[in-house]
């Protein structure tokens, strides 16, 4: 089935072309030409991916995108960012709002229509793959967008990153070739995306969680279990001696 797409772009040429080019894929298309107009679309209308322009006259699309993953309604929505700004701090920022994917500004119409086929199609495959993963005190469950560690849940982690902790819960301890994940999750080597995700991911799981995904130089990540009690990243750690 094609996806339907939600096109958030403020340039009428630019809107135009696009709804062009994603019409000929046989994509259903609904465009809007600012935030507050894509979010009037979305009280009643939820598509499968929506190509959102950061720089928009009257909401920011990173304020737009960060209410979208808010709204529960939409946690399994892909988002692509389109942006001009193609700095590393520019890229983190629409990833902590919760962008699954970027693309900067000119882009090729075909490499956009490849990368909204791309999210369309992982996330379709992961509704007919078993949805529950779990390592250690670590679990993943996609279907209901929700992460437990040490039976605390874990509010924080946008879908992409859920769908990163899934892979290295499932295959852990093994190790996860970089090259696999970046295929896997953004339908290409994009060594600055996994980057990010991984310190993200490590960042919110906390002591309990973040310290058992592993670096292995040269080769990729791997989810070692640490079985911790509950309270194990609260006690207070012991005074050491002082020298004598």
């Amino acid at each position: 089935m094609n996806p339907s797409v939600l096109i958030v772009e403020d340039d009428p040429e630019v809107l135009s072309l696009l709804q062009y080019t994603l019409s000929k894929e046989k994509f259903k298309i609904y465009t809007a030409e600012n935030g507050k107009k894509a979010l009037e679309i979305l009280d009643t209308t939820t598509p499968d991916v929506i190509t959102l322009d950061l720089m928009l006259p009257d909401i920011h699309g990173l304020e737009c995108c960060k209410k979208l993953r808010a709204d529960p309604r939409f946690q399994s929505v892909s988002i692509l960012m389109l942006t001009a700004l193609d700095s590393l701090d520019d890229i983190v920022k629409g990833f902590e709002t919760g962008a699954d994917d970027y693309l900067v500004k000119p882009f090729q119409l075909p490499e956009l229509v490849a990368r909204i086929k791309a999210l369309h199609r992982r996330r379709h495959v992961g509704r007919s793959e078993r949805m529950v993963a779990a390592a250690g005190g670590t679990s993943v469950d996609l279907a209901h967008h929700r992460v437990t560690v040490n039976g605390q849940v874990m509010d924080a982690l946008t879908y992409k990153e859920m769908e990163l902790l899934f892979i290295l819960l499932r295959r852990s301890p093994r190790v996860v070739r970089r090259t696999y994940l970046l295929q896997r999750l953004w339908g290409r080597q994009d060594s600055r995306a996994l980057d990010v995700h991984i310190l993200h991911l490590r960042q919110k799981l906390g002591a309990t969680g973040g310290e058992q995904i592993l670096t292995v130089p040269g080769q990729g990540y791997k989810f070692v279990p640490m079985l911790l009690p509950p309270d194990a990243a609260t006690a207070p750690v012991p005074p050491q001696a002082s020298a004598a």
